[in-house]
């Protein structure tokens, strides 16, 4: 799909490999013969699998690839009228930005306000512009109040906004982003994907976004690229590419979830579904339930949910004795930030528990203290009625096993195998042991092809798999992961998911940290919701997603699918419907009430 527009990015044949990763190994092949042009003021979003080459295709916008990282580099790349292999990385920055997928990798200052002002300072921008640019860009990324704040101490949605306007203030005419909002709440999604699109159509900056977030990039993006086996395998408007969603899936990218639906429905009944969007959604299948013959059928054949009991108080009343428990915990930060205030909350052996709210609101605060990373300021932590400030970390681990946010943060070892092993070693186990439990871990998160490479070599979405291989395969009691779903595709993401479910259900328990809404509604059985330090909700999923002013509060959404049946069930739809599976078993039913569902 070629512009209409002047191409601001012209790439032809690309061909690019990196070095090899060991001594005496072969170059790895990235991409294989990419063709793209893009035009001026477009909103460009990249999709593809892990490792499909999209961090690549963004790193070439700028000439990192291939004057920072080498390897083979055959074909051309030009951006504004420069071949990148002929500029140097320096003289490309000035009209081409890149934010990485890790916001850590480019904040260098010690105050928000210096980050913004570090670029344009370079550019030898005059300070009355500099001002005017770094007031812009934080409002731009609602961090308006957060100037004198260090981004050392910010959360980890709240750094990669820093980084997007870090960028924004070295006003580029072309922005490549990898990966930007994959760890903002929803709010905080939907805003940056609201400024890309103003920026494309009122500044005609040109936009190169790589992502996984799919429904955002059906709602925001003017056109979607797919990577896929080293070349451009789809390229048209996000309603034709997602229309494909069976291919999609195939190929392990998925698609967005009311995309998902009308491909099920497609499949399980005589009629043909296309929607993408809400309204197109709406419009359809409320039009269908007004011409069913059977006038309410869906109360029918569609059992009501149990209304669970909504405790504000945060405390548990499924075992007297949990297995983890705050006790009036708060906890402030040595700057001053207040970040728990007066937590209270037990959980039994064995929950899988969602723990949602806003960035800032101290999700990632209460999770270190489970394992003793953080001791609490007033209050106590238990773990197995072990007080944490008892108990060295060490002891701590043994218990709750803790997936950071940030892989990086825990990877360390020479090679894949080696870092899973770590942890296997210090628990003394057995030659024979740890390397059934490597192998396990390996194979359970497709790692073993990459057993002997450095973890530091692999792509962000894979070094999240090793950090998540590495403590499954210590077996802990408890097991905490915090946004381990940013940035992976969707193949990857359900093998995640399967591997932590099957935990839950040899009798682990689960604290999930995340703004993926459809993982909440899939898989968790309770959902705890934070705000401003303090537990503000705690019930069940579904009690949640009937909660408007609770999600509004936490800047969360509830799914796509989840807002569907709400919207369509004064038509006769059910509400507290949860995942396409639930909503296209119940709609077979109503269309047939006679008849089994196939597939569901």
């Amino acid at each position: 799909m070629i512009s209409p527009t002047p191409p601001a990015i012209l790439i032809r044949d690309l061909h690019y490999a990196y070095p090899p990763p060991l001594h005496g190994g072969a170059p790895v092949s990235v991409l294989r013969g990419v063709n793209l042009a893009i035009g001026t003021g477009e909103f460009v979003a990249v999709l593809g699998r892990v490792g499909a080459g999209k961090s690549t295709l963004c790193m070439a916008l700028n000439g990192l690839v291939p004057h920072a990282t080498g390897g083979i580099f055959r074909g051309a790349v030009t951006v504004l009228g420069r071949n990148t292999k002929a500029h140097a990385i320096a003289d490309l920055a000035q009209s081409a930005g890149l934010v990485f997928q890790d916001p850590e990798m480019q904040l260098t200052q010690m105050r928000v306000e210096d980050e913004l002002a570090f670029g344009p300072e370079n550019l030898g921008v005059p300070s009355g512009e500099i001002e005017e640019r770094v007031t812009w860009a934080l409002d731009a990324v609602g961090l308006a109040g957060y100037r004198d704040r260090s981004p050392l101490h910010l959360s980890g949605g709240e750094k990669q906004r820093v980084a997007i306007a870090a960028m924004l203030a070295m006003r580029p005419q072309v922005l490549a982003l990898d990966e930007p909002t994959a760890n903002l709440d929803p709010a905080g999604k939907a805003a940056i994907f609201n400024l890309l699109a103003r920026l494309a159509r009122e500044r005609q900056i040109t936009i190169v976004l790589a992502t996984q977030e799919l429904e955002r990039v059906a709602r925001y993006v003017q056109r979607v690229v797919v990577l896929h086996d080293g070349v451009i395998a789809l390229d048209d408007t996000p309603a034709t590419v997602f229309a494909q969603a069976p291919l999609l899936r195939e190929w392990g990218i998925g698609a967005p979830q009311l995309a998902e639906l009308a491909s099920l429905l497609t499949k399980q009944t005589d009629r043909t579904y296309r929607f993408l969007r809400m309204g197109e959604a709406y419009a359809q299948l409320r039009g269908e339930l007004k011409s069913m013959a059977e006038p309410g059928g869906f109360a029918d054949h569609l059992a009501p949910s149990p209304v669970p009991q909504i405790s504000m108080s945060g405390q548990s009343e499924s075992n007297s004795r949990p297995q983890l428990a705050f006790e009036q915990v708060s906890f402030n930060y040595p700057d001053g930030t207040a970040a728990l205030r007066d937590v209270s909350l037990a959980v039994a052996a064995g929950e899988f528990i969602a723990l949602l709210g806003a960035n800032g609101s101290g999700k990632t605060t209460f999770a270190k203290h489970l394992n003793g990373l953080l001791k609490p300021t007033r209050g106590c932590v238990r773990v197995n009625s072990r007080d944490t400030r008892l108990a060295r970390v060490a002891e701590l681990a043994r218990m709750v096993g803790y997936v950071f946010q940030n892989p990086d943060h825990q990877i360390f070892a020479a090679t894949v195998e080696e870092e899973i092993a770590f942890g296997l070693r210090l628990q003394g186990l057995s030659q024979a042991e740890m390397a059934e439990r490597v192998n396990w871990a390996l194979a359970a998160f497709a790692l073993t092809l990459s057993h002997d490479l450095p973890p530091a070599l692999l792509g962000w979405g894979q070094r999240r798999q090793v950090a998540m291989a590495a403590v499954l395969a210590t077996r802990p009691q408890a097991l905490v992961l915090d946004e381990p779903t940013g940035g992976l595709d969707a193949r990857s993401r359900d093998a995640l998911m399967a591997a932590v479910t099957t935990f839950n259900r040899s009798g682990g328990t689960v604290i999930l940290i995340t703004h993926n809404m459809r993982l909440v509604a899939e898989y968790a059985s309770r959902a705890v919701v934070m705000a401003g330090g303090q537990v503000v909700f705690d019930a069940a999923p579904r009690a949640l997603f009937e909660r408007r002013e609770i999600l509004v509060r936490a800047k969360l959404a509830a799914p796509a699918v989840v807002r569907l049946s709400q919207r369509l069930a004064p038509f006769g739809l059910k509400a507290g419907i949860l995942s396409c599976a639930e909503f296209a078993a119940a709609w077979q039913r109503l269309a047939e009430p006679q008849g089994g569902v196939d597939g569901c």
